[in-house]
């Protein structure tokens, strides 16, 4: 029996999405705490049978008509009544579609709310009140995590949650390999002026407005690259038109973009809509100057004001912009209000204990008194 099952990830290592980076970082802290963690993703993502102690598995789908969650997520419930784990963490909101299932099954369900996915362009009608469907679920979980305060706000006051948690995703450790500095050379970015920008090329994003605003920099010489894989329609128009300024390079493996944030010139979220993004905790890491829109989820991180600009509005983004090119270091945020995936894992350990009490606890320093943040798995497991 595992401890904890995760489902909704599709596969870890160096996925894209926040909830795969959530589960690579998360997880394998508990398996190193003794903990016995399994994550069921989707077959096609899976080459390994664990990732730092974390097992993986790979469940079967049908992709017909942009069917393929409703089956990955029904496999998910099947397999989870089998296994019966003391927790089972659904990591986005479409893995809650069958939440009063696990519940009816007797199962304890932890639920990660990311992002309120029905907002995004992407989704038609009837995959956004799909969605709506599953976000009424998440009042069946024994407790929910978000990401926000505004999240656990419109939780509370929507649904009338008492069991909610906020735990932000915590900033990575700053590590160049040399992997990725070849990469840089290939993509002849070496002493070069760039603006980056990482994340799915979406219209949620709003590159449209990023890129009329870096063709508008005075200084014609700044390249824009923008690292992450491609929706179709929206993205094509820019993977068509790209050049040797306007440069989408496509998917970029986590090791690689290292270099990436290290090196770049200005760091650039543009989003209209977002849950917390995982890219501006990863520009944070690298001490990047930063720009950002100034949409909620944003504004949450509370950034100097000159790091944001109207969401939208290409010339107030190509401001911001020219004054971080010609005073990086206005533009540097300090890293010392943001979490580490240790006080991630310590808030997550504290979730659980609460869930299920006989099955996990949180260590106590017992010359002090004190709460420790490590967990400790509980020797009888039964």
């Amino acid at each position: 029996m595992s401890d904890i099952l995760v489902i909704g990830a599709r596969g870890i290592p160096n996925m894209e999405g926040g909830a795969e980076k959530n589960a690579e970082k998360l997880f394998p802290l508990f398996a190193k705490e003794g903990y016995q963690v399994e994550l069921a993703g989707l077959s096609r993502y899976h080459q390994d049978e664990y990732f730092e102690g974390v097992k993986l598995t790979g469940l079967p789908t049908i992709d017909i008509l942009k069917t393929d969650k409703l089956f990955y997520n029904f496999f998910a419930l099947f397999y989870a009544l089998v296994k019966r784990p003391r927790i089972v963490h659904l990591q986005c909101l479409n893995s809650a579609l069958f939440l009063v299932f696990y519940k009816l099954a007797g199962l304890r369900v932890v639920m990660r709310y990311g992002s309120s996915d029905y907002e995004f362009a992407k989704w038609g009608f009837i995959e956004r009140q799909v969605l709506r469907l599953c976000e009424y679920q998440v009042r069946f979980a024994d407790h929910v995590i978000t990401v926000s305060e505004k999240f656990r706000k419109t939780l509370v006051e929507r649904h009338r949650l008492k069991n909610v948690s906020v735990i932000p995703n915590g900033l990575d450790p700053t590590d160049v390999t040399p992997a990725a500095r070849e990469f840089l050379e290939a993509l002849r970015l070496e002493g070069r002026r760039y603006v980056l920008s990482v994340g799915r090329v979406t219209a949620d994003k709003s590159f449209e407005t990023l890129v009329e605003a870096v063709k508008g920099l005075n200084d014609s010489s700044v390249q824009l690259i923008v690292a992450g894989g491609a929706e179709a329609n929206y993205a094509e128009k820019f993977f068509d038109e790209s050049d040797e300024r306007i440069r989408f390079i496509g998917r970029v493996d986590r090791e690689l973009l290292a270099s990436l944030y290290e090196n770049c010139s200005v760091y650039v979220n543009s989003s209209r809509h977002e849950g917390l993004s995982n890219a501006i905790l990863e520009a944070l890491s690298y001490r990047c100057p930063l720009v950002v829109s100034d949409i909620a989820a944003n504004q949450e991180m509370a950034l100097p004001e000159c790091n944001y600009f109207s969401v939208g509005d290409a010339a107030s983004l190509r401001h911001r912009i020219e004054a971080a090119l010609e005073q990086p270091e206005a533009y540097r945020c300090s890293t010392s209000r943001f979490s580490s995936w240790k006080d991630v894992f310590d808030q997550t350990m504290s979730v659980y204990a609460k869930v299920a009490p006989e099955n996990f606890r949180v260590r106590h320093d017992v010359s002090t008194g004190q709460r420790s943040k490590v967990g400790e798995p509980v020797a009888a497991r039964g």
